[in-house]
Parts: C-alpha cells; sequence; structure tokens
C-alpha cells in the first residue's frame, strides 16, 4: 500500500509536528536541564508553533474530504485542533490538550485509511 500524492503525507506530517513540538521541546528542556543548562523559551513561539501545526493537520484533513467524502476525519480533525487550541490559548488543561494531540492522531489514521480504501480499484 503506497499513498499517490505527496501531499497525502501531509496531515501525518503536520500531526506528527504539532505533537513533537509540544513534547518534544519539553523532553529537549528537561534533558538540557539535567545536564545543568538553562534555556528560556518564548511561550507564545512554543504555543504558536504547536497550533500552526495543530491548525495544518487539520486543513490538511479537510482537503482529504474531496477525495474519500467521509466526514468523521475532519469532524475529529476540527475537534482535536479546537481542543489544541483551547489549551494554548484558553484554559489549559493537560487532560484538554492530551485530548486534542489523540483526536488530531486518530483523524489522521482515519484519513490515512479511508484515502487508502478510496485508491483502491
Amino acid at each position: 500500500m503506497q499513498m499517490e500524492r505527496g501531499w497525502d503525507w501531509l496531515p501525518v506530517i503536520a500531526t506528527a509536528g504539532s505533537i513533537i513540538a509540544c513534547y518534544g521541546t519539553l523532553a529537549v528542556l528537561a534533558l538540557l536541564s539535567l545536564m545543568g543548562i538553562s534555556i528560556a523559551v518564548n511561550d507564545g513561539a512554543w504555543a504558536g508553533a504547536i497550533s500552526v501545526f495543530a491548525v495544518l493537520a487539520a486543513l490538511a484533513i479537510a482537503f482529504g474530504y474531496r477525495r474519500h467524502g467521509q466526514a468523521v476525519p475532519v469532524g475529529l480533525a476540527a475537534a482535536g485542533a479546537a481542543m489544541v487550541l483551547w489549551a494554548m490559548y484558553g484554559d489549559y488543561s493537560r487532560t484538554v490538550e492530551i485530548g486534542g494531540f489523540a483526536a488530531l492522531a486518530g483523524a489522521t489514521l482515519l484519513d490515512w485509511r479511508t484515502k487508502m480504501s478510496a485508491s483502491r480499484p
């Protein structure tokens, strides 16, 4: 099974980018801290990077609707991106943040599976 177009990987890359921008940055900062190195990260820029990747993932999944016609991945991606944005700019909740990332990941998986089944002869 192969994806036909390079753009088909955009939801996967953007979702991974959003999760890595959040938890990867935390992991790197924690590791550097354990080594005695302290780095100040601009919270606004950090939240902005996470948000851009989350919205890009949701938009990429929405564009997949034309190909597979399934609304569930689009709705799940929209809900996931909204939850991530709420966690970044609204009232922060780790549960909401993790739920948003889980919804984005689930939407990405559903989008990929529906694209694969739509491209089969």
